[in-house]
């Protein structure tokens, strides 16, 4: 009389081989993508000296409107003598829009505002961006 076994539940050897490899190229690829990626991205060094740099501009043009009033507000760094905080190092390139042009804000045409945005890049990659709303009250 034949035994009747019971149907195989599970994977076989071959189906569990053919997953590892197929897992394996994968993952060799993701890692191989990473890796050429890492060396181009940039430092947490210099992650937190772009975003000081961003601050302290930003801190400067908003210093401007204590000392100068709304109508004045610039930034101290364009023109003239700029102080010796403006002076940046190591490639970095700190650009600042919105000082000069007063912009609606929430369609509120009684008050003046202004959207001040700084942001600092190095070797063409922006790195940080610190904005502000200024408003003439």
């Amino acid at each position: 009389m034949r035994a009747r076994y019971p149907a195989r539940q599970g994977f076989t050897l071959v189906e569990m081989l053919v997953f590892i490899v197929i897992m394996s190229v994968a993952a060799y690829a993701l890692f191989r993508s990473f890796g050429s990626l890492l060396p181009r991205s940039p430092s947490p060094a210099q992650l937190t000296q772009a975003t000081q740099l961003a601050q302290e501009r930003m801190e400067l043009i908003l210093g401007r409107r204590n000392v100068a009033g709304y109508a004045a507000l610039n930034d101290p760094c364009v023109g003239g003598t700029p102080p010796a905080i403006c002076t940046t190092t190591f490639g970095y390139v700190v650009n600042v829009t919105g000082v000069a042009a007063a912009v609606a804000w929430n369609a509120n045409p009684l008050a003046n505002f202004k959207q001040i945005t700084v942001a600092v890049s190095l070797a063409g990659t922006q790195l940080a961006q610190n904005n502000a709303v200024v408003a003439n009250y």
